[in-house]
């Protein structure tokens, strides 16, 4: 005698068969990368043109050294959100490093930098090590970097050097896309401190000054 298979059992296979045809079941939404890059902007002085510059290293709180965007809700000094769809593409430090690096680069108008942990070819001038205290969006508007930063002159009796940033950079669009934008404008804002200051020291070494540390920005 031919066996009939039970109506409800026959119904639930076909419905599970469809949804998968259908690619319904085990999805999830796709995780977008991110690159943090140098903000173009001319030379602050040709004098610093010649000078070869090492990068790095630099230290970032453990919390924010993740592949994933790490934001902080307004008003809150305690917690954290973590975007698991939203990461750094090469990780978090390396991303800034490469970024400092171009920015300045770009300030002091020459081509010789090294980024931490490379080697450089070349002798170095200066080499700048940067301890980041926070550098996250807060509340969705802004975000808020504040560094202490050291320049020093391998091979000299001069120097240190030292100063501080507080910066804080607007996130003119919505999106992780904005976010972005204003971690690329704050470290150029940072670049940029740090390049005034080197250029200071030049300045001062030509006129045989010994300069002294720096403000905070």
């Amino acid at each position: 005698m031919k066996r009939l298979r039970h109506p409800v059992i026959r119904a639930a296979t076909a419905l599970v068969g469809a949804a998968l045809s259908a690619g319904c079941l085990g999805t999830s939404p796709g995780v977008a990368l991110y690159t943090m890059s140098g903000v173009s902007a001319a030379p602050i002085t040709s004098e610093t043109a010649k000078l070869a510059l090492g990068v790095g290293p630099i230290r970032v709180p453990r919390y924010l050294d993740r592949p994933e965007l790490v934001t902080r809700p307004g008003g809150s000094t305690s917690r954290l959100e973590v975007d698991d769809f939203s990461r750094w593409a090469g990780g978090f430090s390396s991303n800034v490093l490469s970024a400092l690096g171009e920015n300045l680069g770009a300030r002091l108008g020459t081509q010789r930098v090294v980024v931490y942990p490379g080697e450089a070819a070349f002798p170095l001038d200066y080499r700048v090590a940067v301890d980041f205290l926070a550098f996250e969006g807060v509340g969705g508007d802004a975000l808020v970097l504040r560094a202490n930063w050291v320049i020093r002159a391998p091979g000299s009796e001069a120097g240190p050097w030292s100063g501080q940033s507080a910066i804080r950079s607007a996130i003119a669009n919505a999106g992780r896309e904005g976010l972005v934008a204003a971690h690329n404008e704050a470290l150029d804002r940072l670049a940029d401190a740090i390049a005034s200051r080197i250029a200071d020291i030049e300045r001062n070494r030509a006129r045989g000054a010994a300069p002294g540390d720096s403000s905070p920005e």
